[in-house]
């Protein structure tokens, strides 16, 4: 029978993982990997930097999850952009005003339509409804942009700051990891280049419902979820068949925080990849 492997990824670095999850593991002697921000280490509701070396010490691998938590894909421009306009507005989806990470206020970003580019800081957020947000821009905006095929995207510089600026960070807390994941599953093809070259293992360079078979590449791995609001028992085990039948490497990821991921799944899951002969590890091993 094909050997195959399955790891657990568990993102945002939540307290909960270290409360709830770390005693499922030792329970279990089994290993994951944890996602974790290091600007948010000892902010309310996530992990102190002691409880990470905690969950370090016990077996868990440390990924990288960027500087700041910010949304690496483009945003499609929801409305007609006039030279001399002093916001800009993009459909709602992962732009979360008043939040601390997906778009930030400050951060640069290219407005493109494919044939020019201009440049513009983000301010706040000016209106939000349920299709489209209103983003204040810093200036005036330079050129005009049609809605129907405009993008608002993060500048290489902000993608290298929260790609690769990171691990300074996490120098600092003595960590070297090998994994990126990328904030919201989202990457655009700037971002996914960036990350293959200063990263071993993208965990979710793609999200499907389905295991990598063998011989795929790190940096071309795909993730699922096995949050109840995704998968139910009987589509985790069905997953867990494939891995078992074909080998490679199935990636279940989760939000401990969250109550679709209480212990007893994480448990469940980690038993039921067992009875199937499947190995629970981590990336760097």
């Amino acid at each position: 029978m094909p050997d195959g492997q399955l790891v657990l990824v568990f993102d945002d670095g939540y307290a909960t993982d270290y409360e709830q999850l770390l005693p499922v593991l030792r329970a279990h002697d089994a290993p994951a990997a944890v996602a974790v921000v290091p600007e948010w280490l000892g902010d309310d509701d996530h992990l102190t930097t002691e409880q990470l070396a905690a969950l370090a010490e016990a077996g868990c691998e440390i990924c990288s999850h960027g500087s700041r938590h910010r949304y690496l894909q483009a945003h499609h421009l929801a409305a007609d952009v006039t030279s001399g306009d002093e916001r800009l507005t993009v459909a709602a989806g992962h732009v979360f005003p008043g939040e601390e990470h997906g778009v930030l206020a400050g951060d640069r970003y290219e407005l493109t339509d494919g044939e020019r580019t201009t440049t513009v800081t983000l301010g706040e957020s000016l209106a939000v409804g349920e299709a489209a947000v209103t983003l204040g821009v810093e200036g005036e905006i330079d050129a005009a942009f049609d809605g129907d095929e405009a993008v608002v995207r993060p500048t290489e510089a902000t993608l290298r700051d929260e790609i690769v600026g990171v691990r300074s960070a996490f120098d600092q807390l003595g960590y070297d990891p090998d994994g990126f994941v990328f904030p919201y599953d989202a990457a655009d093809p700037r971002a996914w280049a960036l990350a293959a070259e200063t990263y071993d293992v993208l965990p979710n360079a793609a999200v499907r419902s389905l295991p990598n078979r063998p011989g795929t590449p790190p940096t071309s791995y795909q993730r699922y979820y096995l949050e109840r609001s995704h998968l139910r028992r009987a589509e985790i085990e069905t997953y867990l068949d494939s891995v078992a039948a074909r080998g490679g490497l199935g990636i279940l990821a989760g939000h401990t925080a969250w109550e679709t991921v209480p212990p007893e799944r994480v448990a469940f899951v980690i038993e039921a990849a067992r009875e199937r002969g499947i190995e629970l590890t981590t990336f760097s091993s």
